[in-house]
C-alpha cells in the first residue's frame, strides 16, 4: 500500500520539471502546498482502499461490505422500543381515566403512547403501561407501476430508529411476510428490505404471478413507528400528557413506576461484521445445518452471551443421557444481564452448569425459546446457566529500546481487549482464541512488533476437558499478563 508520503516523494522528483511551480514550492507557498498535499492524501486513501479489496474475498473488512452483506441477508436496522409503568397520583375530588392511544412525555421529551386502560378514584393512585414510539404516517401515490414496486421509507430526522411499520389503503390494511414466503397471486401483502447504504423499502408483488401489484395512482398509507432505543430513566422520572383535555389533569402527577423494557437499539456495525460470517446461503432457515445460533442473534443481538448447542455437543461434553434426545440446550446472559451466571475462578477445576426450572426463566429466555420453536417446534429446549472463565493470557515481547516499553505494554493490552474483552462481539459465544489470529492481531496494531528483530511469546491457558459449549471465556486486565523487554538493537550500519 503506497501512502502520503510515497505520493509526496514523487513529487517532490518532478517537480523540477516545472520550473516556474519549483520556486514556489521550495518557498512553501501555501497556494501550491496545499493543493499537492490534498492530492497526495486522497490517493493515499484510495491506495488504502484498493489494499483492503484485495482482502475482502477472505474477509469483510470495509463497512460498505459488511452493510450491503447484512442487507442481502434481511438485517434491517430496526430498533425495539422500551416499556414503561407509570405511576398515577390523582389529587382531585372525583375519579380520573386515562385511556389508550394517549400520549406522555417523559423528561428528556421523549413520546410515549399508553397501551392500557384505567380510572384512578379520587385521592388514589394507579398505573398505566406504555410504550415508547411515536408514529408518522405518510401517503404514498403510485407513479408508474412496475413488478415488486418499492417505496422508499424517509430517514429519521431525529436521534430515533425505525421500530415498526403498518401499510394499508383503501381496501384495509397488507400483511408484513418475509421474502414472499407463501404467498399466492393478488395477496396484499408486503416485503421490507434494505440496500447497503441502510435505506429501507417496502416492497410489493408481481401481477398475476404472485403478491399484489399496486396500479397506478393508488394510494398507500405507510404508519412509520420510530424509537430511542435502549434508554435511561431515574427512579420516579416526572412525566407529562402531551396535552391537557380536561381541567382535572391539572392536578394529576404522572411518574415513572418500573422500566419494563429499556429498548434495544438496532445492531452497530461490529455486531453486523460478526453476523455476516455465517454462510450466505443461510437464508434464515434454522435447519440449515442445525444452526440456530443466527436465527437467535437476529432477534437478540445485544446478547452478552449466547450458546446454543445441540445433543451431540452436550454428550461430547459431558455423559449420554436419554434426556437429550431432540434436545437444544441454550446458555445466555441477555442485555438486562438478570440471568444467573456461575464463575469458573481457576480452569483446571471446572465447574458444572445447572439446569434453569421453567419457572425461573426469564423474559429474555422465554423469546429465545420462542424464536427456536418458531422455526423448528420439534425440539425440546432446556437452559443452562453461563460458567464466567477468564481466559489467562501471558504475553512476553521483546522490542528495540528506541520504543517506550510503558507505551507498547498500553498499547498490547488495549488492542487484546478490544479484540477478546467480555463485551467484545467474539466474546460473546463459546469460543477460544487461536495463537495465529493473536499473533497476526499483535502484529498488525503494534508497530514495534512488526520490526525485523522484534520477537513475541504468546501463551494462552486452556480449560481443561472436552469444549464445553457453555463457557463464557473472555480477557480482562486481571487476566493478561504482559512483559516488555528492551534491547538495543540497532540495524547494520557503514562507518568512514
Amino acid at each position: 500500500m503506497l501512502t502520503k508520503a510515497d505520493f509526496q516523494q514523487k513529487i517532490r522528483d518532478s517537480i523540477a520539471s516545472h520550473p516556474s511551480v519549483a520556486a514556489l514550492y521550495q518557498a512553501g507557498d501555501p497556494r501550491i502546498l496545499q493543493s499537492l498535499d490534498a492530492m497526495a492524501a486522497m490517493l493515499a486513501m484510495f491506495s488504502q482502499q484498493v489494499e483492503t479489496a484485495m482482502a475482502e474475498p477472505f474477509e469483510k473488512v470495509r463497512d460498505a461490505t459488511v452493510m450491503a452483506d447484512a442487507a442481502m441477508r434481511g438485517v434491517i436496522a430496526k430498533a425495539t422500543p422500551a416499556r414503561v409503568q407509570i405511576l398515577i397520583t390523582n389529587n382531585n375530588d372525583s375519579a380520573f381515566a386515562v385511556d389508550t392511544g394517549r400520549i406522555v412525555i417523559d423528561s428528556n421529551g421523549l413520546p410515549y403512547i399508553v397501551e392500557t386502560t384505567v380510572v384512578v378514584p379520587a385521592n388514589s393512585t394507579g398505573t398505566i403501561e406504555a410504550t415508547q414510539v411515536k408514529k408518522e404516517t405518510i401517503i404514498h401515490t403510485v407513479s408508474g407501476s412496475v413488478p415488486f414496486y418499492a417505496i422508499e421509507v424517509p430517514q429519521s430526522i431525529d436521534e430515533t430508529y425505525l421500530s415498526g411499520m403498518s401499510v394499508s389503503d383503501s381496501d384495509g390494511e397488507y400483511e408484513y411476510r418475509e421474502r414472499y414466503v407463501n404467498v399466492s397471486p393478488d395477496d396484499r401483502v408486503f416485503h421490507v428490505e434494505s440496500d447497503d447504504r441502510q435505506r429501507i423499502y417496502v416492497r410489493f408483488g408481481q401481477e398475476d404471478i404472485i403478491g399484489f401489484q399496486p396500479p397506478d395512482g393508488h394510494e398507500i398509507t405507510l404508519t412509520i413507528s420510530r424509537a430511542a432505543g435502549e434508554i435511561t430513566l431515574d427512579a420516579s422520572a416526572p412525566f407529562s400528557f402531551e396535552y391537557l383535555i380536561s381541567p382535572l389533569e391539572n392536578n394529576v402527577e404522572l411518574s415513572l413506576n418500573s422500566l419494563l423494557e429499556k429498548g434495544k437499539n438496532p445492531p452497530d456495525i461490529t455486531t453486523l461484521r460478526d453476523m455476516v460470517r455465517y454462510p450466505t446461503v443461510y437464508n434464515h432457515n434454522a435447519v440449515f445445518l442445525g444452526e440456530f445460533d443466527f436465527v437467535v442473534r437476529r432477534k437478540y443481538h445485544d446478547t452478552q452471551f449466547l450458546s446454543i448447542w445441540n445433543e451431540t455437543i452436550e454428550e461430547s461434553a459431558r455423559s449420554a443421557s436419554v434426556d437429550n434426545i431432540n434436545t437444544l440446550f441454550v446458555a445466555c446472559l441477555s442485555a438486562e444481564g438478570n440471568e444467573t451466571v456461575l464463575t469458573e475462578p481457576d480452569p483446571n477445576t471446572p465447574v458444572a452448569p445447572a439446569f434453569i426450572d421453567e419457572v425461573d426463566l426469564t423474559a429474555a429466555q422465554k423469546g429465545i425459546r420462542d424464536v427456536i420453536l418458531h422455526a423448528d417446534n420439534s425440539y425440546r429446549v432446556k437452559f443452562m446457566t453461563p460458567v464466567r472463565s477468564e481466559i489467562g493470557m501471558t504475553v512476553e515481547a521483546t522490542i528495540s529500546a528506541a520504543y517506550i516499553a510503558s507505551d507498547v505494554r498500553s498499547k498490547i493490552i488495549e488492542a487484546i481487549l478490544a479484540e477478546y474483552g467480555e463485551s467484545q462481539p467474539g466474546s460473546r459465544r463459546a469460543n477460544k482464541p487461536l495463537y495465529k489470529s493473536v499473533y497476526a492481531l499483535l502484529k498488525s496494531k503494534i508497530q514495534a512488533l512488526s520490526d525485523a528483530n522484534a520477537d513475541v511469546k504468546i501463551t494462552i491457558a486452556q480449560p481443561v476437558g472436552n469444549f464445553r459449549p457453555e463457557l463464557w471465556r473472555y480477557v480482562s486486565e486481571s487476566s493478561l499478563t504482559v512483559n516488555i523487554n528492551t534491547e538495543n538493537v540497532l540495524p547494520p550500519s557503514w562507518e568512514g
